[in-house]
């Protein structure tokens, strides 16, 4: 049995994910599912989060709808 998971997204960001979706024979279910199996293989993110040069941590939050926080400073110090 399947559990449905509901989830916000951007208009123009499902329907060019669609797309991609579509040329690659699977559907959006079949997307997330992929995506979270995945996941589960590979115990992270199953690609690179990093933002290209010209495009800030403040603009990729507009566009997955999470508001941006720049990281605490003890946070900064962890990384290194």
């Amino acid at each position: 049995m399947n559990t449905p998971i509901y989830f916000m997204i951007d208009p123009k960001l499902q329907e060019e994910a669609s797309k991609v979706f579509e040329k690659a024979g699977i559907d959006m279910s079949q997307a997330v599912n992929l995506f979270f199996f995945q996941c589960v293989m590979q115990g992270k993110i199953p690609f690179s989060t990093e933002m290209p040069p010209n495009m800030n941590n403040q603009y990729f939050a507009s566009k997955i709808g999470t508001p941006y926080q720049a990281p605490a400073e003890e946070d900064k110090k962890e990384d290194k």
